[in-house]
């Protein structure tokens, strides 16, 4: 009767070949493993694997010394100022028109919605 098995020591325990899962418990350590992949660099990422750009991304991240990725913050972005109110327009020719828009104007210009006019 023979007995197959994913994971195995080969005889004389120069290889083990891991087939199956390997799981590192909590509180267990690995000692002398190390990587071929590249280190990080500013031109190369090294042994991160990510998915391609796509165009809706817009934050870059970068690889400290330490291993990790980093993100930079988003701006703060400073609330909107409200303008004051315009009452909806009651005019009933081209000059009361005129009147009502030049005040909402000045009411967005007076919010800092839109830049003052130059003097």
């Amino acid at each position: 009767m023979s007995y197959n098995t994913k994971n195995y020591t080969e005889q004389g325990g120069e290889k083990t070949v891991i087939g199956g899962t390997l799981e590192i418990k909590e509180g267990a350590s690995v000692t002398g493993l190390t990587s071929t992949a590249a280190p990080a660099s500013a031109t190369a990422l090294g042994g991160v694997k990510a998915a391609a750009k796509e165009e809706t991304d817009t934050v870059p991240v970068k690889i400290g010394e330490d291993g990790i990725l980093y993100v930079p913050t988003y701006p703060v972005v400073p609330e909107i100022p409200a303008a004051a109110n315009q009452a909806d327009s009651t005019a009933t020719d081209a000059t009361g028109l005129v009147a009502d828009f030049n005040a909402l104007l000045a009411k967005l210009k007076a919010a800092g919605l839109m830049v003052p006019d130059e003097e």
